[in-house]
């Protein structure tokens, strides 16, 4: 006889579908009913109890479900589940539960998410989306000249001078167990290149990078620097003043027969 045929084992599947179902009516409750998003405080009621939430809110004059104005009480009980219950993530697949509050850090970084290529906003010519936690095996079938999973990558780049977008470049370095950004940007206003890697760890600090801008047929020859990383969440990366920055006549001094720029991005620790 098998588990879930016994009684015993009848009554735990009978109890795990009333916890299934109570929760998801739950969830339900706490789902407003018109942007159909989660609920937090404040919710608003109308004078027929119908529920809302803030948004949804201070954005209409009357219920949309029955069209009557709404009270001046909030719902007190439907506040403290919502401060109290672990929500399911909305992301498809996506196995997490927490509180609102952790949740909306959460989806920022949610593997289940779905994202586009964002090779196609460097270099126009992928039509990608899928999971977030599917990207990297995307890059490495699709574009496998930007991507790595070496510590450094070697780069030959032809100078294009009527290309008008600033990022030139965009690689990425899987190493030392994390994802490493790195962008090579033109900053024509300000006559200069720039270079700078970011990567999703909050020491951030503890990585370096450095440019090495060499002549292939002139050894020494060479531009060097040597900077550290910093963290993806920093919003102001472009303007941080320890990025690599090399004037652009540095960089032209180093073009090569091609009329190509050749360097090394290495990461360290």
């Amino acid at each position: 006889m098998s588990s879930t045929s016994s009684p015993a084992g009848q009554k735990i599947v009978l109890n795990t579908l009333l916890e299934t179902e109570h929760y998801e009516g739950l969830i339900k409750e706490l789902t407003c009913t018109k942007c159909n998003k989660y609920m937090k405080p404040p919710i608003h009621l109308c004078v027929d109890g119908h529920s809302v939430c803030g948004r949804c809110y201070e954005k209409s004059y009357q219920c949309h479900v029955c069209k009557k104005e709404y009270s001046l009480t909030r719902s007190s009980a439907l506040e403290s589940l919502a401060n109290k219950v672990l929500f399911p993530c909305i992301n498809g697949g996506c196995p997490k539960h927490a509180s609102l509050p952790q949740l909306e850090k959460h989806y920022a970084h949610c593997q289940f998410r779905i994202i586009n290529c964002f090779m196609a906003r460097v270099y126009g010519d992928c039509k990608w989306a899928g999971r977030a936690g599917d990207w990297m095996d995307h890059c490495f079938i699709e574009h496998s000249e930007k991507v790595t999973d070496l510590p450094f990558i070697t780069v030959k780049n032809r100078w294009d001078a009527k290309r008008t977008e600033p990022v030139l470049n965009y690689f990425l370095l899987r190493c030392y167990d994390r994802i490493f950004n790195v962008y090579q940007i033109y900053d024509k206003r300000g006559g200069r290149m720039m270079w700078t890697v970011l990567v999703n760890d909050e020491n951030a600090e503890k990585f370096y990078f450095e440019v090495d801008i060499f002549l292939p047929n002139l050894p020494s020859k060479r531009i060097v620097y040597r900077r550290p990383c910093k963290c993806e969440k920093d919003a102001d990366f472009l303007e941080h003043t320890q990025n690599v920055y090399i004037p652009v006549e540095n960089v032209f001094s180093m073009l090569d027969e091609s009329e190509s720029v050749n360097f090394i991005v290495r990461i360290g620790e």
